[in-house]
């Protein structure tokens, strides 16, 4: 419902302000903006085949361990089908790999290739990149209690 409204239409019920629904209703548009500059930035390095669900799911995987699916499904809060199709996906430009774990012989192990990892990388650097730009709009203490508020927790 809109936080424009100060009584709802039908039965009149009062509506008070709320900063926080404000917030939550911003930070939506907030990470679309952000997650398009930055497909928009690495386009311009030849990532252009991404999509901002591609790049989020490369983003929670573990640079350094196994990676599986029924973790990812439910770390991200997909199906596993979800799971394995955007593996598929992504194995299919050559950003990740799967091969059966040799511990776990029932499950595949999914991990990034050389190219994911650069990727990654050019990812990071354009990361640090929109830190410069935030810091021209507010300073560094601000910026730390903002990521202090995003972990509140009700």
């Amino acid at each position: 419902m809109s936080t424009k409204l100060t009584r709802s239409p039908k039965a009149d019920f009062p509506l008070v302000e709320s900063h926080s629904l404000a917030l939550l209703q911003a930070m939506r548009p907030f990470q679309g903006r952000i997650m398009g500059w930055l497909l928009g930035q690495l386009a311009a390095e030849g990532f252009g085949q991404l999509t901002a669900a591609q790049l989020s799911f490369m983003g929670a995987l573990e640079c350094n361990a196994r990676n599986h699916a029924a973790d990812l499904a439910r770390n991200l809060g997909i199906s596993r089908q979800a799971v394995h199709k955007t593996v598929a996906e992504l194995e299919a430009v050559g950003f990740l790999e799967s091969k059966p774990d040799p511990k776990l012989k029932n499950q595949r192990s999914i991990s990034f290739t050389e190219e994911g990892e650069r990727l990654m990388s050019c990812a990071r650097k354009q990361f640090r990149e929109l830190d410069s730009l935030i810091l021209k709009e507010m300073n560094a203490k601000d910026l730390g209690a903002v990521r202090r508020f995003l972990d509140f927790q009700p």
